[in-house]
């Protein structure tokens, strides 16, 4: 893959600016595609070393490779969140390769099955919890060892507004989300209580994203039963869906520099109050 205009401009900007990442390392699950790619990109230019991860090695592999094209740092580790061993391996090949990890953005997820609790596979279930909820925890665990020593660390949680509005059909996934940002502000308070400066948990709903995740909503056949997305088509349609470009803005916030001090929050695109100050930010 060759590296977009977009991305090589944007790596441009950031070298004529300060790099607010310059010297970091980044690791990304779900680093392929959609809004982890897009943040790979983002964090890249600024100066970040990522380390993106995904199941599928091909698709990782083209974003770092575009990363790299564009002069940046990048490598690719498959894996897949659900096996502790191969988190394991991401983590070790991170700091085999960089010595540090100073942001984890835990972005990999599953939206199935998509299906009535009594209709649902239930190892389907079980891999969805596993992904969306388990993957984070292992991650976290695994990389707050060497952030807690360097007295610095971001770990961002992506969540969604299905952690708290409940979609028929959705039950494995909004329990895991509603467990995410749950486990998000347990960390962050653990952290706090054990007056370990400089580590920050949060997690972002970043709305509804125009990715292969939303593309997968729209495919299920709700005909002759329940369930109702045609919000999402609606969505679609009316081309209201948020660029992952975009959300990968609100992420390059929370992991930088400019959300010092703030930890235990589940951040949200809704919020125009905030959305603002990272565009000032940003500028």
């Amino acid at each position: 893959m060759t590296p977009s205009k977009s991305f090589k401009d944007a790596l441009a900007r950031k070298g004529r600016q300060n790099r607010k990442l310059q010297g970091q390392v980044a690791i990304i699950t779900g680093g392929g595609r959609g809004i982890g790619a897009a943040t790979g990109h983002l964090l890249a230019a600024a100066g970040a070393a990522v380390v993106l991860t995904a199941r599928s090695e091909e698709q990782i592999e083209a974003v770092a490779g575009a990363i790299r094209g564009a002069g940046a740092r990048a490598i690719a580790v498959p894996c897949d969140v659900s096996n502790p061993e191969q988190i394991e391996e991401v983590v070790e090949a991170a700091l085999t390769q960089y010595d540090r990890v100073d942001i984890l953005v835990n972005n990999a997820g599953v939206i199935w099955p998509i299906e009535q609790v009594f209709e649902a596979d239930p190892d389907e279930w079980a891999y969805n919890i596993h992904c969306n909820l388990v993957g984070p925890f292992q991650m976290a665990r695994n990389v707050l060892p060497l952030m807690i020593a360097q007295r610095y660390g971001r770990i961002l949680n992506i969540t969604s507004g299905a952690a708290e509005r409940v979609i028929p059909g959705w039950s494995a996934y909004c329990a895991a989300k509603a467990g995410l940002n749950m486990l998000t502000r347990s960390l962050a308070m653990e952290l706090q209580e054990a007056d370990v400066t400089g580590v920050t948990v949060n997690a972002l709903t970043p709305g509804m994203v125009d990715t292969e995740m939303q593309a997968d909503i729209r495919s299920v056949d709700t005909y002759d039963s329940s369930l109702d997305y045609s919000l999402f088509h609606q969505a679609y349609q009316q081309g209201s869906l948020r660029s992952a470009a975009t959300a990968a803005r609100l992420i390059y916030w929370l992991v930088g520099p400019w959300s010092q001090g703030r930890s235990g929050e589940i951040f949200s695109h809704a919020d125009g109050a905030w959305q603002a100050r990272v565009e000032r930010d940003l500028a």
